[in-house]
């Protein structure tokens, strides 16, 4: 038995282990195909949703599209209501209006406004003023009066007993083409805004079943419009074609109306059938690794897809660009601590371009004023560009001439449009008066004072976004206590009156001296003079009143040489407010550069005081005062230039530097003080 059992045993076991190595691949055979059956319904269930999605999106760009055609109507009766009270009681310039109206939108059939007899000029008579498309170019004007009783139409009562924004009628047959047509209308007021009428602009059966047939998403899809009622409007499809499509309904405001757009399900089961198999051919191979790498490209592709829709949708979405624009701008005015700051946008009906920007940073007020290269949605896009490149430069940078080089760098480096702004910035030391400031192209500032009304110096820098290297000139002026700077845009001085006569800069000088710089009396005066004339541009006014007493500049530092930096802020921006030219401005800081090193190597100093004062604007004068030991400079024999430097005595350029430059120079000693009086005329 024990030989048996011992010949038999490792048989048996090589048996289990056999059964064990064949049972292994069931197994794992056994296991894949759930794990693939799991990863294929899993796959089969995403990519319905994505696609489900994808045609989700497609639907609200074919919605979009629709009803911005449509939304021509609106804006092609919008416009005879609004320049209506301009020609009214003018048969010939209302014809005129209803022609322009019909060439701007070519889509529309017909236009007119309709009046009733109390208002016709043919007394007792209904009058109906039509323009209407005979073909591409050719256009017809007629008043049918009493022959169409136009008065008894849907979109006439409609848009008289409707709210303002109007009515939009069913499709009916108005006697004059051979397809029905369906009316946008809207109540007419005269210039005393009495309701005198209703105007109306047409489009054909035929060119909405075009439109539809222009937005679907596929060629076989089916597009269908029905009334507020549920009434189809266009559209056709029977009940069997129907029945395997996929509906997708969108309400078009403002019109109540509905799109259907019906997609046959054979897209969906299409795509998804051929991408489950590939998912399952790519299971049955064994390489996981690389399906799950194809799901994860799909999605990514599919996201981009999705962002690419999303972008078309936002670009639609657009027209809020003047509520964002208004928006970004400040809403108060600074009052308070030596400073008023006034600023108003009056936009034109159109979005715009124009900006204005003021920021508080400690005892120093940085501010912009400009306008854009043309109008609408990329003027107001470029418009916010440069306020948030203003907003953190300012963060940054304290010299209007660095701020301005920085924007401009940036603007000019992203600019595809070639679109351009003109722009002032400036920066206000309140207390001292003292403002520093870079033009770019841009209206001159008025400064108003006590002594009169006068324009800023202007270097001729170009505007902002042609040239990213460009070098811009920085300026200055000192203001007084209740000194204003009147900034604006062309909006002002280019604005016309009812004679077509324009503002222009001298009557505006006028203006600003008369209304002493307040931004309310201002724009009234603006106002009056354009009386009932149009507004052509924005306008935009900003202006910057210095309400506190100047005090003076200067600046107390330790005896190190790496102070001057700051001492030579201090000098530099004080020099070129008080009317000081680049030139002698460079030459006057290397020899005040001199006098320091000399106190700081020689005096044995504690601090060194700065202090920069102007004469009237005729003189500029300096003071040096140290704690250090008694050293008049000026007693120094002049240094003979032309020997040799072997020969030369040790020291003494510095003050030869500093007579030669300076116009006059005292030295004197108090109470153990060392002071240096350095005059140069402006």
């Amino acid at each position: 038995m024990l030989k048996i059992f011992s010949t038999f045993a490792p048989q048996t076991t090589q048996t289990n282990v056999l059964m064990k190595k064949k049972s292994l691949p069931i197994v794992c055979a056994v296991f894949f195909v759930i794990a693939m059956t799991v990863q294929f319904f899993v796959s089969y269930g995403r990519e319905k949703a994505d696609l489900m999605q994808q045609m989700e999106y497609k639907m609200d760009l074919a919605q979009k599209d629709f009803l911005f055609e449509m939304y021509d109507m609106h804006e092609a009766t919008d416009e005879i209501t609004h320049f209506f009270p301009e020609f009214e009681g003018n048969s010939d310039e209302l014809y005129a209006l209803l022609e322009r109206v019909l060439w701007h939108y070519p889509a529309l059939y017909c236009c007119y406004i309709t009046f009733p007899p109390e208002y016709s000029s043919h007394s007792g008579q209904w009058s109906c003023l039509t323009a209407f498309r005979v073909n591409a170019d050719s256009i017809i004007t007629y008043d049918p009066g009493n022959r169409i009783p136009y008065y008894k139409r849907d979109w006439y009562n409609g848009a008289l007993n409707g709210t303002e924004e109007g009515y939009w009628s069913s499709p009916y047959n108005d006697g004059t083409h051979e397809d029905p047509v369906f009316t946008y209308s809207q109540k007419v007021f005269d210039s005393q805004d009495r309701l005198v009428g209703v105007a109306g602009a047409d489009y054909t059966l035929a060119w909405t079943e075009q439109l539809l047939e222009d937005v679907k998403p596929y060629d076989d899809a089916i597009c269908q419009l029905y009334s507020a009622d549920g009434t189809l409007i266009v559209g056709s499809g029977d009940a069997t074609a129907l029945r395997d499509m996929i509906e997708f309904e969108k309400v078009l405001s403002p019109t109540d109306m509905r799109l259907v757009i019906s997609v046959p399900k054979c897209h969906i089961r299409r795509e998804i059938t051929s991408i489950s198999l590939i998912t399952l051919s790519v299971l049955l191979s064994g390489l996981l690794i690389i399906g799950l790498l194809l799901h994860h490209i799909r999605k990514e592709h599919d996201a981009f897809v999705r962002m690419e829709t999303t972008n078309k949708l936002m670009e639609r979405e657009m027209q809020i660009a003047s509520t964002i624009q208004l928006g970004m701008l400040p809403k108060e005015g600074v009052t308070g601590d030596g400073l008023q700051v006034e600023a108003k946008l009056i936009p034109m009906r159109e979005v715009g371009g124009d900006l204005y920007d003021y920021f508080r940073k400690g005892e120093d007020l940085f501010f912009i004023i400009g306008d854009v290269s043309g109008k609408g949605v990329p003027a107001a896009m470029f418009m916010s560009a440069t306020v948030n490149l203003f907003r953190s430069a300012v963060q940054r940078l304290r010299s209007p001439k660095a701020i301005l080089e920085d924007m401009n760098k940036v603007l000019s480096e992203n600019n595809p449009s070639l679109m351009f702004v003109t722009a002032f910035i400036g920066r206000l030391h309140v207390p001292t008066g003292e403002l520093l400031y870079c033009n770019a192209g841009h209206c001159k500032p008025i400064k108003v004072s006590g002594e009169g009304v006068s324009g800023l110096e202007m270097e001729a820098n170009i505007p902002l976004g042609f040239d990213g290297k460009f070098r811009f000139a920085e300026q200055g002026v000192l203001l007084g206590e209740g000194d204003t700077i009147v900034l604006y845009t062309d909006g002002i001085t280019e604005v016309r009156n009812e004679k077509r006569e324009m503002l222009g800069t001298e009557r505006w000088k006028e203006i600003t001296k008369k209304s002493d710089g307040v931004v309310v009396c201002l724009l009234k005066e603006v106002k009056k003079f354009i009386g009932a004339a149009e507004q052509t541009d924005d306008i935009t006014l900003m202006t910057i009143r210095k309400t506190s007493a100047v005090e003076s500049v200067g600046l107390r530092v330790e005896n190190r040489i790496d102070r001057w930096p700051e001492m030579r802020a201090v000098l530099h921006d004080f020099a070129l407010c008080a009317g000081m030219e680049q030139r002698a401005l460079k030459k006057t800081e290397v020899a005040i550069e001199e006098a320091v090193v000399n106190i700081v190597n020689y005096s044995q100093a504690e601090w060194i005081e700065l202090k920069v004062e102007s004469l009237e604007l005729k003189e500029l004068v300096i003071t040096l005062r140290d704690n250090g030991v008694a050293f008049d400079p000026t007693q120094q024999a002049d240094v003979d230039t032309e020997q040799v430097t072997a020969e030369r005595q040790i020291g003494g350029l510095g003050i030869a530097l500093l007579r030669r430059i300076a116009d006059d120079v005292h030295y004197r000693r108090e109470e153990e003080i060392n002071t240096l009086t350095i005059i140069k005329q402006l």
